[in-house]
C-alpha cells in the first residue's frame, strides 16, 4: 500500500525469515561463527536461545549462506512437540526418505543408512529444530540424544541445533545426560540502539530505498519502544511508513514513531 509512496519495491519490514534479508549485527555474527565451528568441526550439539523475535530463525535460515560448498545438509524440523518416534519420521522425511513405517526400529535403521549414505558422499547433515522449548516429552529429548549416539569410525553422523526462548536450558539443565552433549550454548541478545538504527537503514536500502528517511529522533523512539529486538521493530516501522503515507510526510518523525509503536506494542 505504501510502496510506492516511499519509493520502495519490497516491503522492508515483513516479519517472514528470509535468509536473504539477514542483518548481520555482531551479535548475529558472532553466533553464526559459533555454530558454524560447531557444524564444522563436529561437535554434536550447539543450543541457541533469546526472546521470541530476536532473530533466531532467520539467523538459521541464513546459515546456508556462509558455507561456501555444498558439503552440508541443513535440515529443519520447526514443529518439535511430537513425541520420540514421530520425531525420527519428521527427520526422515526432511532427508527424503519413507516415513511410513510402524516400528521404531526400522526407522531408526533407515536414518542411520540414509546418514551413513550422506557422510559417503561427503555430505555432513545438519538437524536444526527451531522452538525447542515447546517440546514437553522428555522422551522427545531423551531420542534427540540418542541421534546424537549415531556414529561411524568414531564420528558422529549428525550435528543438532536446538533454538528455543529463554526457557530451554532449564529444560535442558534438567536432562543431564543431553546437557552434556551440548558443545556451545548461545544466548541472542537485543540489538543496541546504534545497531537498530543499522537494522532499519539494512531492511530499507535491501527493499530499494537508497535515503534514509527515519530521523535520528525516530530512530531512537523506535529503539525505546522495540528494546532492540528486531520482530518489534519490524512492527513499528511498518505501521511508520503506513502512517507516513496516511500523513503526507516526507519523513519519519519522533511523532509517528511513537503514534506507530502505540498502536503495536
Amino acid at each position: 500500500m505504501y510502496l510506492d509512496y516511499w519509493g520502495l519495491h519490497a516491503a522492508p519490514f515483513s516479519n517472514t525469515p528470509d535468509r536473504n534479508v539477514f542483518f548481520q549485527s555482531p551479535q548475529h555474527k558472532e553466533a553464526v561463527y559459533r555454530l558454524m565451528y560447531v557444524i564444522e568441526h563436529r561437535k554434536g550439539a550447539a543450543m541457541i536461545t533469546g526472546e521470541v523475535g530476536c532473530g533466531k530463525t532467520t539467523l538459521l535460515a541464513a546459515l546456508s549462506n556462509f558455507f561456501i560448498d555444498d558439503r552440508y545438509d541443513l535440515l529443519f524440523i520447526y514443529n518439535p512437540a511430537v513425541d520420540p518416534t514421530d520425531l525420527i519420521r519428521a527427520v526422515l522425511f526432511q532427508v527424503g526418505d519413507d516415513c511410513e513405517s510402524p516400528s521404531k526400529a526400522v526407522l531408526l535403521d533407515r536414518l542411520r543408512r540414509r546418514l551413513e549414505k550422506q557422510v559417503a558422499q561427503g555430505v555432513e547433515t545438519v538437524l536444526v529444530i527451531d522452538e525447542a522449548h515447546m517440546i514437553s516429552n522428555r522422551r522427545t529429548f531423551e531420542e534427540i540424544r540418542m541421534l546424537l549416539n549415531m556414529q561411524i569410525d568414531g564420528k558422529g553422523l549428525l550435528t543438532i541445533i536446538l533454538s528455543g526462548q529463554p526457557r530451554l536450558p532449564r529444560q535442558i539443565a534438567s536432562l543431564r545426560p543431553l546437557s552434556e552433549r551440548i558443545a556451545m550454548r548461545i544466548e541472542l541478545p537485543p540489538l543496541d540502539a546504534k545497531n537498530t538504527a543499522y537494522y532499519i537503514y539494512y531492511r530499507l536500502k535491501r527493499a530499494g530505498l537508497g535515503r534514509g528517511i527515519f530521523t535520528k529522533q525516530a530512530l531512537m523512539e523506535v529503539f525505546k519502544s522495540s528494546r532492540g529486538i528486531p520482530l518489534r521493530i519490524n512492527n513499528i516501522c511498518d505501521r511508520c511508513l503506513l502512517l507516513g503515507l496516511m500523513r503526507k510526510s516526507k519523513e519519519i518523525t519522533a511523532q509517528i514513531a511513537r503514534d506507530a509503536a502505540s498502536e503495536t506494542i
